[in-house]
């Protein structure tokens, strides 16, 4: 017993020292200690799905003695349970030690990402991961790491042969290869580990029950992960390792991971099996010694005297400050920062249970869409100064395989936010049925529909048949005002809208730009994520155009040509 205590000693004592500050480290990662010791105390409770399994962690303990360290300064020889860092020790220990209670088997966490800078033994950290998994998983698994190219790919190889090597009381049971291309086979499980290049067409036809997405911040599409997690479908108990450095590149898909993670870490979306650690310096910190803590958890002083020397030749030479921030800081060069339109945790204090439409004259909002962005209706009213907003989203059911945001519109639409149409676009029948029945069903009366006129003239034609019509051309003269007005407003407590996880994640997504010669803004049309904010678009028509402008359109008088003056 007192073995894996000691491994899991050094795992509650990492997250205690990062709560207290003891241990300068990143909001993210404090908040990952927090619901560590957190779900330590809720493991006893009926109903919680999940438990730290000590024999588990007393197995990997017993590996990690057997282990030695083959390279690093001043651990060379020494045992890797002797010499593991405390956030390795708190890596280790979540990632292998918690498990499902229907399903001891099951790893909770299912995607596991570290976000960590050069100098902090990465590579080692991959290696044990692999080593572990060859030692303790199914017999016959296949393991792979994927990489851009083949020197970055043979590095993980090199580490797991080096340590293995060094571990005489291991090392009778694995066999060894020279290329790269060629696996390490453990001859106690019959399971197997290959090193591979990115490429998605190689990797269509093999089954990992787990794999290391290497350095993924200097990947730019998601095809070579896509076809790793299209080959774990049969396999049991998946794992998926996403480790990586910063890049200066814009377009990499870490860049949205990140913006994933976070999310999650502040309550807009739900995973219970994500589990992340990022280092990296904060903003503002990016120059000084407390940037640097934050971004190498691996308390080298040799080490920091080395950032501490690059960091003072980038300040003097321009040249170097990329590479500096990147690699040391583990900061996005040339990631373009977008200006939130409303701070979510004002946003958050705006939600109530439910919104009582009856009796109540409503405005409509809609922003039509076919495949990719939402379909959005959202209702607003306005009482004594305050508004009251209640939203709803559809999408096509043949988009959801397909779509790069992940959220989970089954559960959206269970929950009531939305409605997954039939098909390959969004059916328009359904979206023009459920504004007809807003006033039966919610007994309320319908004041005025505002919607951007694409792809809604026809509906809105149907529509203006029988209600008031508003068509609005999303320019900075026609929106600023009421995007300011509206954003002034939530942050007054005059705004209120029911609960919605769809829509709070539309607001989190939502950023402005700005004119080129004023301070007008609007909404940006698509981030560089394609992350949604339609729910928050229709919410501004009508807020602007009804309560603010009170302009309209003559639907009867609505002709190409007039489409075509007005820029739409």
């Amino acid at each position: 017993m007192a073995g894996w205590l000691n491994l899991l000693a050094k795992a509650k004592q990492y997250a205690q020292r990062a709560i207290s500050g003891e241990e300068i480290t990143t909001k993210e990662v404090k908040k990952q200690c927090e619901w560590f010791l957190s779900n330590l105390e809720q493991q006893e409770k009926e109903g919680y799905p999940f438990y730290l399994d000590s024999g588990e962690v007393n197995k990997i303990q017993g590996i990690l003695s057997l282990l030695f360290f083959a390279t690093g300064l001043g651990v060379i020889g020494k045992s890797i349970l002797d010499g593991l860092e405390d956030f390795q020790a708190f890596f280790l220990v979540n990632i292998f030690g918690w498990r499902f209670k229907a399903d001891p088997r099951k790893y909770r966490y299912r995607d596991v990402v570290l976000f960590i800078p050069r100098k902090n033994a990465k590579t080692f950290i991959c290696a044990i991961i692999l080593i572990i998994l060859m030692l303790t998983e199914d017999g016959y698994s296949e393991f792979y790491s994927i990489c851009l190219d083949r020197e970055l790919a043979g590095r993980v190889k090199q580490a797991m042969t080096q340590i293995i090597q060094a571990s005489p009381a291991i090392e009778k049971y694995f066999k060894l290869s020279k290329t790269l291309s060629s696996p390490i086979t453990c001859e106690l499980t019959g399971s197997f580990y290959q090193a591979r290049t990115s490429e998605a067409n190689r990797n269509n036809s093999i089954q990992p029950s787990a794999f290391i997405a290497d350095e993924i911040g200097a990947f730019r599409d998601k095809s070579n992960i896509d076809a790793m997690k299209t080959g774990q479908l049969s396999v049991r108990n998946p794992l998926r390792f996403k480790i990586t450095t910063a890049y200066a590149e814009t377009e990499s898909i870490m860049i949205e991971e990140l913006d994933y993670i976070r999310k999650v870490y502040d309550g807009i979306l739900e995973d219970d099996r994500l589990f992340a650690l990022l280092y990296y310096a904060e903003e503002g910190h990016e120059w000084d010694d407390i940037g640097l803590q934050q971004a190498n958890p691996l308390r080298i002083p040799e080490n920091y005297q080395e950032i501490r020397d690059n960091r003072k030749a980038a300040l003097e030479k321009p040249s170097e400050r990329t590479e500096f921030l990147t690699k040391h800081m583990n900061v996005f060069v040339n990631d373009v920062k977008e200006d939130p339109y409303i701070i979510f945790d004002k946003w958050k204090k705006c939600e109530v249970g439910k919104i009582d439409l009856k009796g109540k004259e409503v405005a409509v909002g809609v922003d039509l869409s076919l495949t990719t962005d939402l379909t959005a209706v959202d209702i607003i009213y306005q009482e004594n100064g305050k508004y009251f907003v209640k939203a709803h989203a559809f999408l096509p059911e043949n988009s959801l395989a397909a779509r790069r945001e992940r959220i989970d519109y089954r559960q959206m639409e269970k929950l009531g936010y939305c409605t997954i149409t039939k098909g390959d676009i969004v059916d328009y029948n359904v979206v023009e049925q459920h504004i007809r029945s807003i006033e039966e069903t919610y007994g309320c009366r319908i004041k005025v529909i505002a919607s951007d006129p694409y792809n809604a003239v026809q509906m809105m034609q149907s529509l203006a048949e029988d209600y008031e019509v508003v068509l609005i051309k999303q320019t900075y003269g026609n929106l600023s005002p009421p995007l300011k007005s509206f954003r002034n407003d939530v942050y007054l407590g005059n705004v209120f809208y029911e609960k919605n996880k769809l829509l709070d994640w539309n607001m989190s997504n939502a950023t402005t730009v700005h004119g080129r010669t004023t301070d007008d803004i609007l909404l940006a049309k698509v981030n560089k994520n394609k992350h949604r904010i339609d729910l928050v678009v229709a919410m501004i028509f009508p807020y602007s155009q009804i309560y603010l402008v009170d302009k309209s359109v003559d639907l009867s008088k609505l002709t190409e040509d007039y489409l075509s003056m007005m820029g739409w």
